[in-house]
């Protein structure tokens, strides 16, 4: 019943009653009244403490950072917090963080000995090249694989980066660290009555006794909910629930089964790219974002990241890379970081410069302005172009040119 629907229930009353029930409702009125200032007080005030949140919130929101360094930081802070904290002993929750970043950059070294500044350097031109090859180091000339082998083994032929992958990588693991790159999966709901069985993926296969939810439930609800969501995704579920049951604990174990799930996929994602984070600081100005590139490309991160802090304008190659990044898909409209790596005050306003304009302002090298591919696209062009053309046309517009250059030269000595 409303406030407004009382008062009229009140009136009805107060007008056939006589004066003492008349007294006695008016007192029933006036207490009414009072309890609903009480109410309107304490919404008011509920929502005050809410405005204050929401301003301590924005206060106390960080602003995402360009220093790479600062973005591992955030990593193994949010991993501490969602991960960690109240899941391990107080040693644990002291030593967790610290493997997390000690495995980072466990991963960063690895693909530096997969791919030695050298390598990186004869992949996409940066600098002077050095002589050593890393497959000749590994294979051709170790003397172990000689003694034991032969000179003549077929191993010498072997590739040092495909022979040291990924798979290898992670399977050489301890126990532990392979962890790391398991699957997100959901897990299975077990909460009183209440049973949820899901795929890894998140997917209803059985549900028993969801309709002990009954109390917020309607009748068909109740009758219908075990079946009606088999096949559908837990998402589904708790949408269905968030207006019915969420202050039920079936529906808050819904809500943490999905938030574990994202966590994991959270934690993995982010954990890849604090390597890339790691793999572009380590190396530096140069051989750091090109190594970067590939270990994005090979593991799913977004190659505009190491394309971002790749602008040394003193860089002889940096073309050549621009021209990678561009054929693996990136685009002209991204906005680099200026001479990153040489900026003292990176957490400081940095120069931005677009691939665009990278294009048309930044050279190949001192003689020539562009790169030896983009000046065969470029004559590919002008022979697709002259081979359209009429070559009739073309020698009877030279003969006129000769005519007219003849009769002006007859002219001139005419004159003289």
């Amino acid at each position: 019943m409303s406030f407004k629907e009382m008062l009229l229930k009140l009136k009805k009353s107060l007008v056939d009653t006589n004066s003492d029930e008349r007294t006695k409702v008016a007192n029933s009125l006036v207490s009414s009244a009072q309890a609903l200032d009480s109410s309107i007080d304490r919404l008011i005030q509920r929502k005050r403490e809410l405005e204050d949140e929401v301003e301590s919130l924005k206060k106390h929101q960080k602003k995402p950072t360009t220093v790479l360094d600062d973005k591992v930081d955030a990593f193994i802070e949010w991993y501490y917090n969602n991960m960690v904290k109240g899941h391990y002993t107080d040693i644990g929750e002291y030593h967790q963080p610290r493997e997390m970043r000690d495995f980072i950059e466990k991963m960063a070294v690895w693909y530096e000995l997969r791919y030695p500044d050298y390598e990186i350097n004869r992949i996409t031109h940066c600098s002077g090249q050095e002589p050593t090859e890393v497959n000749n180091v590994m294979f051709r000339d170790n003397q172990y694989i000689s003694d034991l082998l032969g000179n003549d083994s077929d191993i010498k032929d072997l590739d040092w980066n495909e022979f040291y992958n990924a798979h290898a990588f992670i399977s050489s693991l301890p126990a532990e660290e392979k962890e790391f790159f398991t699957k997100p999966k959901y897990y299975n709901l077990r909460n009183g009555d209440a049973r949820l069985k899901l795929t890894p993926t998140g997917i209803i296969q059985d549900a028993e006794m969801l309709k002990s939810l009954g109390l917020w439930l309607n009748d068909d609800e109740r009758a219908t909910i075990d079946k009606e969501f088999k096949g559908k995704h837990i998402e589904e579920l708790v949408k269905f629930l968030k207006e019915r049951a969420s202050s039920s604990s079936v529906y808050k174990s819904l809500e943490e089964i999905i938030t574990n799930y994202n966590n994991q996929l959270y934690q993995k994602e982010e954990m890849l790219n604090c390597v890339m984070y790691r793999i572009i600081e380590r190396g530096g100005n140069r051989i750091g974002p090109r190594r970067a590139f590939l270990f994005a490309k090979e593991f799913g991160r977004n190659i505009d990241i190491p394309m971002i802090y790749a602008v040394d304008r003193t860089d002889p190659g940096l073309r050549l890379f621009i021209n990678e990044y561009l054929k693996s898909c990136g685009t002209k409209d991204l906005m680099c970081y200026v001479g990153y790596f040489s900026n003292t005050n990176k957490k400081g306003k940095l120069d931005m410069i677009s691939i665009q304009d990278l294009i048309l302002t930044q050279s190949n090298n001192a003689a020539t302005f562009y790169t030896p591919e983009e000046t065969e696209l470029y004559q590919r062009l002008v022979n697709v172009l002259s081979s359209q053309v009429d070559q009739s046309l073309v020698k009877q517009e030279e003969v006129k040119r000769l005519r007219l250059e003849r009769k002006l030269e007859k002219s001139r000595i005419n004159k003289g």
